[in-house]
């Protein structure tokens, strides 16, 4: 009889724990990733807007709520999730909780599923079978795709595909963070399930469109690059962040056709004035690069489409282009100084081709003149040169543009002037101050492109400055006729017939004075109000001034002009005289009156008072005006905008009741 020998508790110890292991579902000795497999992993996964590096715990485990948010951003899924926030089918589920439409979409989706109780469960460890499972059905694959039930089917399937490769976990048991961010990167980069034999293989980070798919692009506000200082990192509302790359595309259209490059690497030093810089983000408004854009166009406006009173398309030199999203449509629209068909210009169009903006073309016989819109002192915070005083001053060109330059001298004299100006080295200037060689009258005649006695060049142009504001206008903006001394007071001319080629006015278009209609006055009583308040009305557009001395003539009805700063009633000016005036109306329509035999002609805002026989003055409309010697008006009054033999049109109709 053979004895029995006993093995040593150790060995018998070693040998249950091997046939355990052989014996269970899925069994495996998990082995550890390398730290540098998963940095790299959450360094993309970051990058393309999937998760945030501080969502994870490297030493935790894989909760189900934010494997909800890590899926659905994987699968482009994230605008879904948005349009289920707010609301939960869960009971354990917040509808305030950060991850609530994350869970919706992750349900609704088919990738996680709820427990029998009904509960979801977002704080628990998402399972190992739960991971693979979401894992493949997010490459396209359906239960008809996986051999055997689940979850070893979808285990065995995960596993043919490379997503848990050196990972072995019990179907049940909890995954890491650390082991399901790698396994997640991997799917990532793993082939979609083929819709067709012909179809092309793509990865799901294609599919979903995190990365290189141009379409779902989103691009943020474009911000046209002038006098930008790389050292500052700010462009408008763009703050450059370090490690995001910008890229540059440039239309040559002086050719044709014209030459596109795209993609070029560049430097912030690199970005030049007029060019159109983007920031770039994908689906998951994660920013990917900036995008800087030079594409312009130069000729003449021949037509804006529809209509200038809602302008969509300027079309330049025969070719139609759509106005963008950020284009000033006052640039384009009936507004003072808009450009007009005719006008030669240069365009600045954004990526998509559609015009940003445009500025007036170049005129070499004039590009030297400028206006002084500002100086100022700096002194440097460098460490090179730290406390150096520095001086500088922005310039207005003739292209309708603004930049700042260094100046070596103090540049306070030249403030709010015309000046000549040559550029020098590492952006300084040197000014030259012009005087202004016009105190005359002067009369403009639009029609045959003159200015008093001398013609006009086809691209002159027109610096007009207010107390607060200076633009370049059009020779059409002009006024038509004879203008006072002082809104005329520079004349620049060219080549031997003395064209003239650029002009410095004052408020030609008398912006900085507008004319109000009084509709109450209220005088002081000694005691208790010790000025005089007056009630200004101007169609829509009311205001009260008040003095501590009386406006001489002003009553009830007056018209006075009142000067303007940044668009605020600033000061009175003066009383302003009738244009025109009847005692009936003998015709009006939309837009003309006749009194007297004369015919005058509307202003598109013109306004219309009735003043009673108690002085209260009350707006009207057109039909409300009778027609007659039997009106009841004991006078009719005119106020133009500018005198008639200007081309001045009538900009208030004043009626006194008998």
């Amino acid at each position: 009889m053979h004895k029995i020998r006993k093995m040593p508790v150790r060995l018998v110890t070693l040998a249950m724990i091997f046939i355990i292991i052989l014996s269970s579902t899925v069994s495996y000795a998990a082995v550890t990733q390398g730290q540098q497999d998963y940095d790299n992993a959450v360094e993309k996964l970051e990058a393309w807007g999937v998760i945030n590096a501080s969502d994870l715990n490297v030493n935790g485990k894989m909760t189900r709520e934010l494997f909800s948010k890590i899926i659905i951003n994987s699968t482009g899924n994230y605008e879904l999730a948005q349009s289920l926030t707010g609301s939960t089918t869960f009971p354990d589920v917040s509808a305030k909780s950060q991850y609530c439409g994350y869970i919706n979409a992750a349900a609704k989706l088919g990738y996680l599923s709820a427990y029998s109780d009904g509960k979801f469960k977002p704080g628990t460890p998402i399972t190992f079978a739960q991971l693979c499972t979401a894992m493949i059905k997010a490459l396209g694959y359906t239960p008809a795709d996986v051999v055997g039930a689940w979850p070893n089917g979808y285990l065995d399937k995960a596993k043919g595909l490379g997503l848990t490769t050196g990972y072995s976990y019990t179907s049940g048991g909890s995954v890491a963070s650390e082991a399901a961010i790698i396994m997640i990167s991997r799917m990532l980069n793993t082939n979609i399930k083929k819709t067709g034999t012909q179809a092309a293989d793509q990865t799901l980070l294609e599919a979903s469109g995190l990365q290189d798919d141009q379409n779902n692009w989103i691009y943020g506000k474009p911000e046209i690059a002038m006098n930008f200082k790389p050292e500052t990192l700010k462009l408008g509302s763009i703050t450059f962040k370090s490690g995001v790359p910008v890229l540059r595309d440039t239309v040559n259209n002086a050719v044709s056709p014209a030459v596109k490059v795209t993609g070029e690497t560049i430097s912030l030093n690199d970005i030049k004035d007029k060019d159109v810089v983007y920031e770039v983000y994908n689906k998951l408004n994660v920013l990917m690069y900036y995008l800087v854009v030079d594409n312009r166009i130069d000729g003449e406006i021949t037509s804006i489409l529809p209509s200038k009173y809602s302008p969509k398309k300027v079309q330049i030199s025969g070719v139609d282009y759509d106005l963008g999203e950020y284009a000033k449509l006052n640039k384009f629209n009936s507004s003072a100084g808009a450009f007009n068909v005719g006008d030669t210009v240069s365009a600045i169009l954004g990526h998509d081709g559609k015009l940003i903006d445009v500025y007036y073309a170049e005129n070499s016989t004039v590009e030297d003149y400028a206006f002084v819109v500002n100086t100022a002192t700096e002194v440097s915070k460098k460490a090179a040169d730290y406390g150096k005083i520095y001086y500088t001053v922005s310039l207005m060109h003739v292209d309708g543009t603004t930049k700042t330059y260094k100046v070596s001298e103090d540049p306070g004299q030249y403030k709010w002037r015309l000046v000549k100006y040559s550029a020098l080295p590492d952006d300084f200037v040197a000014l030259l101050a012009v005087s202004n060689n016009m105190s005359n009258e002067l009369t403009i005649d639009r029609y045959e492109k003159k200015a008093g006695q001398s013609y006009i060049t086809d691209n002159i142009k027109i610096f007009n400055y207010t107390d607060s504001t200076v633009n370049i206008l059009k020779w059409t903006d002009i006024p038509n006729g004879t203008l006072p001394a002082g809104k005329v007071q520079y004349i620049g001319t060219t080549g031997e017939f003395g064209d003239v080629n650029l002009l410095l006015t004052s408020d030609v278009l008398n912006q900085q004075y507008k004319n109000y209609v009084v509709q109450k006055i209220t005088v002081p009583d000694g005691k208790k109000t010790t000025t005089y308040t007056y009630s200004l009305v101007s169609g829509s557009d009311s205001y009260t001034y008040t003095s501590k001395s009386e406006l001489p003539g002003a009553i009830v009805g007056s018209v006075v002009s009142m000067k303007m700063f940044n668009n605020k009633v600033n000061s009175y000016d003066k009383l302003v005289d009738t244009s025109a005036q009847g005692w009936y109306v003998q015709a009006i329509d939309s837009k003309r009156i006749k009194m007297s035999e004369w015919v005058y002609m509307f202003s598109s805002d013109v306004t219309f008072y009735v003043k009673d026989y108690s002085d209260n003055l009350t707006a009207k409309k057109i039909t409300d005006i009778v027609v007659g010697t039997e009106s009841g008006y004991a006078n009719v009054k005119l106020y133009c905008d500018r005198p008639l033999n200007n081309g001045g049109k009538v900009q208030y109709v004043i009626i006194n009741l008998k």
